[in-house]
């Protein structure tokens, strides 16, 4: 016999799907700006939640913890903000001044090799094909860097936004933390109890992914960068500080971040000399060997449950969509869909 209250209670639910997928692709920009607080309210709340949990177990109230541990980050911030972040910046200034230095000793090289190659004995054909895909690579970066530009001064030109965001992430992040266990019960509250095992289970798994993954790459970027700094200081690269920073950034995006992250380093170091870049390249290829051998497998305890090459097209489609964020996120959006399909599926069969 049909079961009319559930073919009722399916069409319902797919029409609010629908219904809300319709809503998400008109209202996009503004659903952003509304959950963007929300997102990182969540990302704060992953990274301070360990240190939270440790106050909490010695006899202090949560509330009291994550206020302690505020109190901390401002500390940290402050030293940062005196002892490092100047010759950061410092870094930074100059590396932008010399920029321009930077593109025109790499523009005159460019052309060197053009000439070279122009003045070669090699076939026409292979002129061509060269020529073709210089001409293909050089016009997908002046796109690529223009659009990377355009961000960063959009980011720079709504920074009082942004830091309005980050105090209301905070407030956020708070409420997230102190009252974690009253929210969990409300939102099961809205699914039917044959279903809350099944949801709480994968919640935890989602929790464990998104812990892992948060954690541990930020753990694991801060230590990269460090290190990176300190030899790229030991080797007498130019601009360690901004450079080591940049690289330790760039690691957080899985398998090609430590390749992005050096390149700008390596570029550098060649304009001072060949040895120089090759000290370079030696200094970031160690850092990810370490890393790879020790800090990662140490720091990143949980495995995400994802096949290199699945961890890989993951990044690339990530990326081809929504840029770096979409590199940084891909990974762990990967695995938790993979998880709640594979849920999704057991439920069916």
């Amino acid at each position: 016999m049909i079961n009319t209250r559930k073919i009722i209670f399916y069409i319902i639910l797919v029409l609010l799907l629908i219904g809300t997928a319709v809503f998400v692709y008109y209202y996009i920009d503004k659903l952003i700006k509304i959950l963007l607080p929300f997102f990182i309210a969540a990302l704060i709340a992953y990274i301070i939640y360990p240190l939270v949990i440790r106050f909490e177990r010695k006899g202090i109230k949560r509330s009291v913890s994550i206020i302690l541990v505020y109190f901390f980050i401002a500390l940290t911030l402050i030293f940062f903000g005196v002892y490092i972040m100047p010759e950061v910046l410092n870094n930074g200034k100059e590396l932008f001044k010399t920029l321009p230095s930077i593109t025109s000793s790499y523009r005159e090289y460019f052309n060197n090799c053009i000439s070279r190659i122009k003045a070669s004995k090699w076939p026409p054909e292979v002129k061509n094909l060269i020529f073709n895909e210089i001409n293909y690579g050089s016009g997908f970066l002046q796109v690529y860097a223009a659009r990377i530009i355009k961000k960063t001064l959009s980011v720079l030109a709504s920074s009082l936004v942004i830091m309005l965001n980050i105090i209301l992430s905070m407030i956020i992040a708070y409420y997230f933390l102190k009252d974690a266990e009253t929210l969990k019960n409300s939102a099961l509250m809205l699914v039917p109890k044959k279903m809350r095992n099944d949801i709480i289970n994968t919640g935890r798994e989602l929790n464990a992914i998104a812990t892992h993954f948060i954690q541990g790459q930020l753990m694991t970027a801060l230590i990269v960068g460090t290190m990176e700094t300190m030899g790229l200081y030991l080797v007498r690269v130019k601009y360690p500080f901004a450079l080591g920073l940049l690289g330790g950034v760039a690691n957080i995006i899985p398998y090609f971040g430590p390749f992005l992250g050096a390149i700008p380093a390596i570029a550098v170091a060649l304009l001072q000399s060949p040895y120089k870049a090759a000290l370079a390249a030696l200094v970031f290829i160690v850092v990810q060997q370490i890393d790879n051998a020790f800090i990662s497998p140490k720091i990143i305890e949980g495995k995400l449950g994802l096949h290199p090459v699945t961890t890989i097209i993951a990044v690339l489609i990530g990326g081809e969509f929504f840029g770096i964020i979409g590199m940084l996120i891909g990974v762990p959006v990967t695995a938790m869909l993979k998880v709640i399909l594979k849920k999704v599926v057991d439920l069916i069969v």
